[in-house]
């Protein structure tokens, strides 16, 4: 079930009746049931990988702290059945046709075939969320609850079920297990979220991507055009994921939840670090508390082992979004400029970094040599193409194509004002008419426009959210 979908709005209302008229006690039941409709609605059978995955971990949990001087062994194999239910539905595929063809480059005549595995929606965050609370266990930041279904809700909470954001245990188990009351003012706030949310989605991410689309499948898009549309691909892939998060947090909200913030204003980046603690913020969190932390280790660190564990650490990240490739090459690029960053800008001098104007640029120069580029690595799947890409002169085009890269940079325009004008809304006028009377009327009305343009811009065949596929 797609949060876009009609399917779904009469989902969420019998939800949220009967969700605020049960006994307090059953709430927490209703929800688990709730969302294994939601998300076996299509598949039924990924409820066997998710109800394994958090059985596993839920017995883990309860044997650490049982068997103290053997949480080692107890993590190691929950951290070794999750990876495995990722390796194969995500990664066996890609690794035998990557054999295939390292065999067929010796002479050596090959007939593995992949097997066109279907990967299960969500399991690269659900796995991610399980594997947390059996760390988290173990090293004593959380208890082991005994209550499966209160447990079975931190897995699977159908608002952020499918694409976070990645919830950890200490902050979310609390909240399912303390009593809700209905609270109409967090119910507004909640709905105001989603609709923005799925604003952002069916009226910007969706209204740019089809012009994405057709560039990214020409077999030589000139230069222009194609870095046109990968600015393009940038804005669709913030508004469509960010708008998945905002419908996320806002339903959640309206059941008496708060999931965690995932986007803070990341083209506002002056570093990829900073990027990095602004862009799918649970993630890039879950990897630094739980990877990249252990890697680097506790005291002084030496640059050469900083740098190994970086690179690696955004192999892992790029690898996490998909078995191809460019995700790979995605994280060197993201990597180097991390490491690259941290490296250099500490040995600038002071009044460089002061420099008047200087944040303005350092943001104009990470949007375009790190935001542009890192973007077309992540959106083009085939290496060669990514090779072309980077080489074809891009200020040469034919007069057609000019064309063609006004209209979409002209597009891409148009759907970002609408972000421009949200951001500045939140940062300069919300903090100023926030509980005066104008309050209501504004965030009314934006709701009705809002629901006018969903109206407008909406398409039966609008494609699934883009971080439905890791």
């Amino acid at each position: 079930m797609n949060f876009v979908q009609p399917s779904f709005l009469a989902f969420m209302a019998i939800v949220f009746c009967a969700y605020w008229t049960v006994p307090k006690r059953w709430q927490n039941l209703l929800l688990v049931v709730a969302s294994a409709v939601f998300y076996g609605w299509v598949h039924p059978w990924f409820l066997i990988l998710l109800y394994g995955s958090s059985i596993l971990d839920f017995s883990l949990a309860q044997l650490i702290e049982r068997f103290p001087g053997r949480k080692r062994s107890f993590v190691l194999l929950s951290v070794m059945g999750n990876l495995s239910l990722l390796a194969y539905f995500k990664y066996f595929d890609f690794f035998i046709g990557n054999v295939v063809v390292a065999l067929q480059g010796l002479g050596v005549h090959a007939n593995f075939t992949t097997l066109g595995i279907l990967l299960p929606v969500g399991i690269s965050f659900y796995t991610f969320q399980t594997m947390g609370y059996t760390i988290d266990v173990s090293r004593g930041e959380v208890k082991a609850r005994r209550n499966f279904v209160d447990y079975a809700l931190y897995v699977s909470f159908f608002a952020q079920l499918v694409a976070g954001p990645i919830e950890r245990a200490g902050r979310l188990l609390p909240q399912i297990e303390a009593e809700r009351r209905f609270d109409l003012q967090l119910v507004r706030s909640g709905l105001a979220l989603a609709l923005w949310g799925a604003f952002k989605k069916l009226v910007v991410a969706d209204t740019v991507a089809p012009y994405v689309d057709k560039v990214y499948v020409l077999e030589d898009p000139a230069g222009p055009l194609l870095w046109a549309a990968t600015a393009g691909f940038m804005i669709q892939i913030y508004a469509d994921f960010s708008g998945y998060t905002d419908i996320a947090r806002g339903v959640a909200r309206m059941l008496g939840f708060h999931l965690v913030e995932n986007f803070r204003a990341p083209f506002l980046a002056r570093t990829t670090v900073e990027f990095w603690q602004r862009w799918h913020m649970s993630l890039s969190f879950w990897i630094r508390d739980y990877v990249l932390g252990p890697l680097v280790g506790d005291g002084h660190v030496s640059r050469f082992r900083f740098a190994w564990a970086t690179l690696l650490t955004f192999v892992l990240i790029g690898f996490w979004h998909g078995a191809s490739w460019n995700f790979v090459i995605f994280g060197l690029y993201q990597g180097f400029w991390v490491i690259t960053y941290g490296v250099l800008v500490r040995k600038l001098p002071h009044r460089i970094r002061n420099w008047p104007g200087g944040d303005a640029f350092a943001i104009a120069f990470h949007l375009v040599a790190v935001g542009l580029v890192g973007s077309m690595l992540f959106r083009e799947h085939r290496v060669d193409r990514i090779v072309h890409h980077l080489t074809v002169n891009p200020v040469v085009a034919q007069p057609a194509e000019w064309v063609a890269t006004l209209v979409v940079l002209s597009v891409t325009a148009a759907v970002s004002l609408p972000l421009l004008l949200g951001y500045l809304f939140d940062v300069q006028i919300k903090p100023r008419v926030e509980g005066t009377v104008w309050h209501l009327p504004l965030q009314t009305t934006a709701w009705a426009a809002y629901a006018v343009a969903m109206f407008l811009f909406y398409r039966v065949t609008a494609t699934d959210f883009v971080y439905f596929q890791f």
